[in-house]
């Protein structure tokens, strides 16, 4: 998966996975599903670290309208590689969640 090419986590997500891979990351979290490119820490590692401030973005707006941070990155502060990790894995299934969400919106209009 060439990163580079990417501006944006979200626009990997849409040139990479399918409707219905999309559709299982929201439904069964990428540690169940297993996506292909988001499965090793060398994988995720380096998604993090090309996309950090989108990621972080994401999250932020996560935070900002559920009031919450989500316990899993709370608990894996303490180490850098498990976190870049959760926060790959998080991002990607709130973004398939919207995507699926906004092409389910666009069927019935």
């Amino acid at each position: 998966m060439d990163l580079q090419k990417y501006a944006t986590f979200k626009e990997l997500l849409l040139d990479n996975y399918e409707y219905p891979d999309l559709e299982q990351i929201a439904e069964q979290g990428c540690a169940n599903c297993c996506p292909s490119g988001m499965i090793y820490y060398s994988e995720t590692n380096a998604i993090y670290d090309h996309f950090c401030h989108d990621l972080h973005d994401i999250v932020g707006d996560y935070i900002s309208e559920a009031g919450e941070t989500p316990k899993e990155l709370i608990e894996h502060l303490n180490n850098a590689t498990t976190f870049k990790n959760t926060m790959v894995w998080l991002c990607a299934e709130l973004l398939a969640t919207e995507i699926c969400h906004e092409q389910n919106e666009n069927a019935f209009n």
